[in-house]
């Protein structure tokens, strides 16, 4: 027995309105439906109770499914948790991208976009907040996993802002240097506004960000 979502008990086994959803769908299908009903549960776990509360049982509660659907798509905790962890980095990445894309060719304009369509993400869904920033930074595994993946993401929104000619200039070394500077920076007061900590309006936090990303910028582009 397991208990649903709805506080009923389960039996373990799939239940017949879940027979009647997945009817005419194939085993594919059926089976990607499952795993994102896992990713939302671990994605609600994570950000209600944080790393330690994700676990396999807790996981398949909340989703309202046997321990067998869950390993039929990852193959431990660890490996849903980096799932988790994936899907909403994705995301937002995507979210980025787009924003970047629809902006004005001026650096500040872009970077303020993208942080801009990043508040507003983080502000639609808290979850996604302690997932990406508090989690991250606590938990070892997503710490290990995130240590590369924020700052490129940084880099790349950087790189996507700046002039081609300007950017093909910039030494490597420079680059990192700064990119890490900035990735510190900047998830470290997104931490501190999504947990309340920073009392303003996410278009507030957004040009004190592009301040420090525009003095980075500037910063390299003088050496």
């Amino acid at each position: 027995m397991f208990l649903m979502t709805d506080g009923r008990l389960g039996s373990g086994l799939v239940s017949s309105s879940a027979e009647e959803a997945w009817r005419g769908t194939t085993a594919d299908e059926r089976a990607r439906q499952r795993r994102d009903q896992l990713l939302a549960a671990g994605l609600g776990i994570l950000g209600d109770g944080g790393a330690q509360a994700l676990t396999v049982r807790a996981v398949t509660r909340a989703a309202g499914l046997s321990p067998r659907f869950f390993y039929e798509s990852f193959a431990d905790r660890d490996a849903l948790a980096i799932a988790v962890w994936d899907e909403q980095y994705a995301e937002v990445a995507e979210l980025v991208e787009g924003a970047i894309a629809e902006a004005a060719e001026d650096f500040a304009s872009r970077i303020r976009a993208a942080l801009l369509v990043v508040a507003r993400w983080l502000e639609e869904r808290p979850a996604r907040g302690r997932v990406m920033l508090n989690e991250t930074l606590a938990d070892p595994l997503l710490r290990r996993h995130a240590r590369r993946r924020l700052p490129e993401l940084v880099l790349g929104t950087m790189v996507a802002s700046v002039d081609p000619v300007a950017a093909a200039a910039l030494r490597p070394e420079e680059i990192q240097l700064t990119v890490t500077a900035l990735s510190g920076a900047i998830v470290n007061l997104f931490l501190e506004w999504n947990a309340g900590a920073i009392d303003v309006s996410a278009d507030y936090l957004v040009e004190a960000v592009v301040e420090v990303a525009t003095a980075g910028l500037e910063r390299l582009l003088r050496t």
